[in-house]
């Protein structure tokens, strides 16, 4: 545990209402940009930010000092985010891009005519659905993977699920986007 960590846990046994405080300026902008991510739009990224300090205010008396408080953050944000894709079903941000600078709308084609255009939207829209109706496990990995750029060993200790698990969900994921794309007449073969 950091030096940091070490004492807003220090503070929060003495002071608990300034232990948050403290907590929560530390690490608010690290979870507002995760939940932005997956949410898509400012309101419901402030939203899910809110649901996470709640369960991170709620169980911060459980939590063991020997660990570190940001994988533990890390984990709670994701799994509120899971949740978050699951009951929302809201449709995906294609512009959102990874640390390499890409996104999944650079492998779309670029409207530069009417006939590329229509064929760009509707190739978006089709890749937009195909990610939204994935199973959460699937969808968050997909997303973990492509549009964070994260490596399947972060992915398996961040879902806290076995590193096999991370390539079934994401070939099934890939299956399923190509599958439901093959459906709308979008991918051939």
């Amino acid at each position: 545990m950091d030096s940091s960590d070490a004492s807003i846990l220090k503070i929060y046994n003495k002071n608990k209402h300034q232990g948050l405080e403290l907590l929560y300026e530390r690490y608010k902008k690290y979870i507002y940009t995760i939940a932005y991510h997956y949410a898509g739009n400012r309101e419901d990224a402030l939203d899910l930010t809110q649901e996470v300090f709640v369960s991170i205010f709620k169980s911060l008396d459980n939590f063991k000092v020997e660990f570190s408080l940001l994988p533990w953050i890390k984990k709670i944000t994701v799994n509120k985010s899971l949740n978050f894709l699951r009951d929302k079903k809201e449709a995906v941000s294609l512009s959102q891009t990874n640390e390499n600078g890409s996104s999944i709308q650079d492998l779309i084609c670029c409207p530069e005519s009417t006939e590329n255009q229509l064929f760009y939207l509707d190739t978006k829209q089709s890749l937009e659905k195909a990610i939204r109706d994935l199973p959460p496990k699937e969808r968050m990995v997909i997303l973990l993977r492509h549009m964070k750029g994260m490596k399947y060993e972060e992915i398996a200790k961040i879902m806290d699920i076995p590193l096999g698990s991370v390539k079934t969900f994401l070939h099934r994921g890939r299956k399923n986007i190509k599958d439901s794309m093959k459906q709308d007449g979008i991918w051939e073969g």
